[in-house]
C-alpha cells in the first residue's frame, strides 16, 4: 500500500501521524504524507472516508488528536486558522450576499489594510483572470452558480496565500459547468503556481485535475500516486473498484502462471501467491477483447490465443463512444464480466442480448489481490 513518506525537510506541507478522534469515533488514523510546493493534490474517496476532516485539520478548522503539521518548515500544528497561510473555497461558495463582487474579492485585502489603489488593482487583475471584470458591480444573487464559484476562487487567492484549499468546490454545479470550471481552476493554479489541495468524491475530477491523488477509505490513505498510477496500478481492491470500473472474479491459484475459476483456467503472473490460495482476479472492461475480429488491437479485438472464454451477452449499455456488454458464463455462476467495446465495432458485430460471444482476457491485463485485502 503506497501512502508516501512524510519528510519535513523535503515537503512544503508535511503531515506526520495525524489522527483525529470525535469521542470514540476515529475519523483519521495515522495520516502521514508530504506535498511539494506548487503541486495540485486531490483527496479522493467516498462520503465519510475522512477527506474533509483531513482538509479541515490542515486549515486549523479542526484540531488533530495526535500528530503534527508543518508548512514551509514551520510547525503549524496548533496555530489557529487566522495564523495559517491559506485561502479556502467551499462547496456553498460562502459569498457575502450584501457585498458586490468587487467587495467580496477585496474582503481579505481590507483586513490586511492594503492601500486602496493596490487593492483596486489586485481585484481588477483577479476578476480579469476569471473573465468577470464586467460583473464587478453585481451582487452574488445576480450571478450564476459557476460565476459565484469563480468569485469565491479569486477571493481565496486575493491575499496570495501559500496554500489553496478547495472543499468539493464543483459538486453543486451541473455537469457542463463542472467540466469547464475544472479546466479553468487547473489553468489558474498552473499560472499562479499555488500549492493546492482539493477534496472530491468525483474520480473524474481527480483524474483530470490532480498531479497526485490521495485515495482515502475509512480514515486512512489507501494509495498515493499520479492519476495514471492510480488507474493502471491500483494497490488494493478498494482502489481498483473505486477508480474506474473493474471486473472481479474469485479464483484459486494453480501455479505461478495460472489461476482457476471453477473449470476455467486463466494464464497470468501469479508468482506472488501460494498454490491453492483463494484470491481475487481483476480486469478492466476496456481490457476484455473480442476474440474473432482479427486486427489484434487493444480497442476491442484479439489474436485468438490464450484466456478464451465463451460467453453470452446478458445486457447492453450504450455509453456514448463505447458500448458496455454484460457477459455471462455458467462457470462464473452469478458473476458477470463487463466488456467495453468501441461503438463502431459493436455496430459492425451487430451485438444483441442473448448473442454468443467469445472473449479473450490478456494475461498482462489481469491483476490479482488477496481476498479481503
Amino acid at each position: 500500500m503506497d501512502t508516501g513518506n512524510a519528510s519535513v525537510e523535503n515537503g512544503y506541507l508535511v503531515l506526520s501521524g495525524v489522527t483525529k478522534d470525535f469521542g470514540t469515533f476515529r475519523a483519521l488514523s495515522d495520516i502521514s504524507f508530504d506535498i511539494g510546493e506548487g503541486e495540485f493534490i486531490c483527496f479522493l474517496g467516498p462520503s465519510g472516508c475522512g477527506k474533509t476532516t483531513l482538509l479541515r485539520c490542515v486549515a486549523g478548522l479542526e484540531t488533530q488528536t495526535e500528530g503534527s503539521i508543518h508548512m514551509s518548515g514551520e510547525d503549524i500544528s496548533w496555530l489557529p486558522p487566522s495564523r495559517r497561510d491559506f485561502g479556502i473555497v467551499f462547496q456553498s461558495y460562502a459569498l457575502f450576499p450584501n457585498l458586490n463582487v468587487t467587495d467580496n474579492v477585496a474582503y481579505g485585502l481590507v483586513n490586511k489594510k492594503m492601500a486602496s489603489a493596490d487593492m483596486a488593482a489586485r481585484v481588477t487583475e483577479l476578476l480579469g483572470l476569471v473573465g468577470l471584470a464586467s460583473h464587478a458591480d453585481k451582487y452574488p444573487g445576480q450571478l450564476s452558480g459557476g460565476e459565484q464559484q469563480r468569485v469565491a476562487l479569486v477571493r481565496a487567492l486575493a491575499t496570495s496565500p501559500g496554500l489553496l484549499l478547495l472543499d468539493e468546490p464543483l459538486s453543486a454545479l451541473d455537469a457542463k459547468v463542472r467540466a469547464h470550471l475544472r479546466r479553468e481552476i487547473r489553468g489558474i493554479q498552473d499560472r499562479l503556481g499555488v500549492t493546492t489541495i482539493m477534496v472530491t468524491h468525483d474520480q473524474e475530477e481527480a483524474q483530470t485535475m490532480a498531479d497526485r491523488i490521495f485515495v482515502m477509505n475509512g480514515g486512512r490513505i489507501e494509495q498515493i500516486g499520479s492519476p495514471g498510477e492510480i488507474y493502471d496500478e491500483p494497490a488494493t481492491p478498494f482502489v481498483a473498484d473505486f477508480i474506474g470500473v473493474m471486473n472481479f472474479l474469485p479464483v484459486t491459484v494453480g501455479d505461478s502462471t495460472t489461476v482457476n475459476c471453477g473449470d476455467l483456467q486463466l494464464q497470468c503472473d501469479a508468482g506472488g501467491f501460494a498454490a491453492g490460495a483463494n484470491i481475487s482476479c481483476a480486469v478492466r472492461p476496456e481490457d476484455v477483447l473480442l476474440d474473432d475480429v482479427g486486427d489484434g488491437t487493444r480497442d476491442g479485438t484479439g489474436d485468438g490465443t490464450g484466456n478464451l472464454i465463451e460467453t453470452t451477452i446478458s445486457d447492453i449499455e450504450y455509453l456514448g463512444s463505447f458500448v458496455r456488454l454484460y457477459l455471462k458464463n455458467p462457470i462464473l455462476g452469478d458473476a458477470e464480466i463487463r466488456a467495453d467495446v468501441r461503438k463502431d465495432l459493436a455496430r459492425d458485430r451487430g451485438v444483441a442480448v442473448n448473442q454468443a460471444l467469445r472473449i479473450r482476457i490478456p494475461a498482462e491485463s489481469i491483476r490479482l489481490y488477496q481476498t479481503g485485502d
